[in-house]
């Protein structure tokens, strides 16, 4: 008995395919039978019927192909991005002060001094942890001075309107 053949008979290793309609039936669970039902019509299969296959009445079996390089490639490349968004979340500086870059300019400030107090070296920080919240803040200050030049040369506004100008509500 071929390889081919043992696989439609034991269901191992294969995917279901309804002729009828030509959709791939799913997998439902079961102790030592398997169950297979076609979605679109509604047809039930099980393995215990492997007649069925043989004759090919209403469905077919695929072998299911070896994906095990393509799964290695995958994480592989996945462990690199997610290595990557996590060295670029860290230098964040919106993230190292923790404020939304949709903050005000003076909500980022009090956080500024905030941590700069909780981290200075004189109160017990370290020089290092005082250098990021230094650096992060001057970063900061000059991705928004960048913006607003962008802004001014392009003729927009890059400030929100604030609340107390927006007319009220009607309730």
């Amino acid at each position: 008995m071929g390889a081919a053949v043992a696989s439609w008979q034991t269901l191992e290793n294969v995917t279901v395919e309804c002729t009828h309609c030509g959709v791939m039936m799913t997998l439902q669970p079961g102790n030592r039978v398997k169950y297979y039902r076609c979605g679109s019509c509604h047809r039930w299969v099980s393995s215990t019927y492997s007649e069925v296959f043989r004759a090919d009445a209403k469905m077919r079996t695929h072998p299911v192909k070896d994906t095990a390089d393509a799964d290695a490639r995958f994480v592989e490349v996945k462990a690199r991005l997610d290595q990557w968004l996590t060295a670029v979340q860290e230098q964040c500086p919106y993230q190292t002060l923790g404020v939304s870059p949709l903050d005000s300019p003076d909500v980022i400030r009090a956080r500024f001094h905030a941590l700069a107090l909780e981290r200075h070296p004189d109160r017990g920080g370290s020089a290092e942890q005082m250098r990021e919240v230094n650096d992060a803040y001057e970063r900061i200050l000059k991705h928004r001075q960048r913006k607003r030049l962008e802004a001014m040369a392009s003729g927009t506004s890059t400030r929100a309107t604030p609340a107390s100008v927006l007319p009220a509500r009607n309730r």
